[in-house]
């Protein structure tokens, strides 16, 4: 599935069906950047053949400078290889706490890999890209990006929810009154099983943080579409839903 998001925004990725009927995205995001193109997460393995192709048709014979890694999950680094067996030219951007030999495949060697560093800001093909630390996560290194031009958080799993199949293709804005509340709790509620020992009122104070100190215009989850229409209200039924959740 490719589809323009804004600007020079786009995402590809599928959907994977849970037995109940709800669907859950596995998102790639792409800034084309003046021809240094820079993906965020690299998808997941079993759907490498469709984000190949999606990534190909949009890229063309440009190739892309830099792959952003949030964190080394398979959903977010299982098509690594077809990546760079494709561009061989491309560099893995990954948090500085990862520990490359461990969370990366052996054949990632050192020289294709930067670091970025929570608390800074980099530029990657005249780009600038604010690294993070990810407040809602599972998995420790995770690491949130700013692109500061599209005002666009890249937030790994925070952010994401379940869908029915129809709303697969669908943005926030193309669905009558936006992402339910109930598809961010059904998500949240699965893919952090430790937040009911959470106290949800400090997980909503850092997030605040996040949004209070830059113009956050979109979200871009790996669990879910781009939200780029009504961001605030998104952002409220996501504080309910840690509200229902979270002690």
């Amino acid at each position: 599935m490719l589809r323009h998001v804004k600007d020079d925004l786009y995402q590809v990725g599928e959907s994977v069906a849970g037995h109940d009927g709800w669907h859950e995205a596995v998102r790639v995001y792409v800034l084309l950047n003046d021809g240094c193109p820079l993906l965020f997460d690299a998808g997941s393995h079993i759907h490498s053949g469709r984000i190949m192709a999606d990534l190909k048709q949009l890229l063309g014979d440009t190739a892309p400078g830099y792959v952003f890694l949030t964190h080394t999950e398979l959903p977010h680094t299982g098509n690594i290889r077809a990546i760079l067996d494709a561009w061989p030219g491309a560099r893995l951007v990954c948090s500085s706490a990862i520990l490359p030999h461990v969370e990366l495949p052996w054949w990632v060697t050192e020289d294709r890999i930067r670091y970025g560093y929570a608390g800074t800001d980099e530029t990657y093909g005249g780009r600038r890209i604010q690294f993070l630390d990810g407040i809602l996560k599972d998995q420790p290194g995770t690491h949130w990006m700013v692109d500061e031009r599209t005002g666009t958080l890249f937030s790994a799993d925070a952010f994401g929810y379940l869908f029915p199949a129809a709303a697969d293709r669908a943005f926030d804005d193309e669905l009558d009154g936006g992402v339910p509340g109930d598809w961010l709790r059904r998500y949240h509620a699965s893919a952090f099983r430790f937040l009911p020992l959470v106290r949800g009122e400090w997980v909503k104070a850092d997030i605040a943080k996040v949004f209070a100190k830059r113009a956050i215009k979109t979200l871009a989850p790996t669990h879910g579409n781009a939200v780029r229409g009504d961001v605030a209200r998104f952002v409220d039924r996501f504080n309910q839903a840690i509200t229902d959740i979270c002690r």
